[in-house]
């Protein structure tokens, strides 16, 4: 039987550590897709301390171009993956009136475009399947903005519409998408934690119910 497999992409120690960590000791191949090798090769590290064997390779999820590409290029080497989390997210500090728009629409390129990208690159061989799950990590900012992180807030309230806008379109398919918002800091030890959060993703992938979970404290 085949082994089912998780993409991360936008993969960090933090979050994406923990996803990574969650599907793979139950028997999920992650797959990291993050934009550094150092880092890379890092999490591989601390997987296989937890006795999780991860692949992964690097991308930047705000080159469209390059992500398409490289995605693409992963689904001919291992596959279409069961879930694609989209865990990548840029900001620029800022009040509405300080931020330039150069700036927020370099953070859109990655806090949306990208997701938009990734879901794409996978939907073909998902609905050829019948099966699969894409899911987005949100923010409590989409829900109650914060004046100083007005990119940020954007970005979050962007990646949730795309959400739930691409759950109402796969459910048809019997596909499953949806996003999980974060309202709070990411945090070990707290409800925030990535071991929460991973274990939260896992649930939605598993039960393939709700557009939207949030996590609160």
């Amino acid at each position: 039987m085949k082994q089912p497999m998780i993409w991360i992409v936008g993969a960090g120690c933090g979050i994406g550590l923990g996803i990574a960590k969650t599907f793979g000791k139950r028997g999920y191949l992650p797959l990291l897709i993050t934009r550094e090798e150092s880092l890379l090769e890092a999490m591989k590290q601390a997987l296989i301390e937890q006795n999780v064997t991860a692949e992964g390779t690097v991308a930047y999820a705000g080159d469209e171009t390059s992500l398409r590409n490289t995605l693409n290029e992963l689904e001919q080497q291992y596959g279409v993956p069961d879930v694609l989390i989209y865990n990548a997210s840029a900001h620029t500090p800022g009040y509405p009136s300080e931020v330039a728009p150069s700036d927020m629409l370099a953070d859109l390129q990655v806090n949306v475009i990208g997701a938009l990208t990734a879901a794409q690159c996978v939907l073909s061989g998902m609905r050829t399947r019948g099966t699969g799950s894409i899911l987005f990590t949100g923010g409590g900012q989409a829900i109650h903005p914060t004046a100083t992180l007005a990119s940020l807030g954007v970005g979050k309230s962007s990646i949730r519409n795309l959400a739930l806008s691409l759950h109402d379109e796969l459910k048809n398919y019997g596909l499953y998408a949806g996003t999980l918002t974060i309202s709070g800091f990411v945090q070990p030890g707290t409800a925030f934690s990535p071991d929460v959060i991973g274990e939260a993703f896992y649930r939605m992938h598993q039960q393939k119910n709700e557009a939207e979970v949030i996590i609160r404290p």
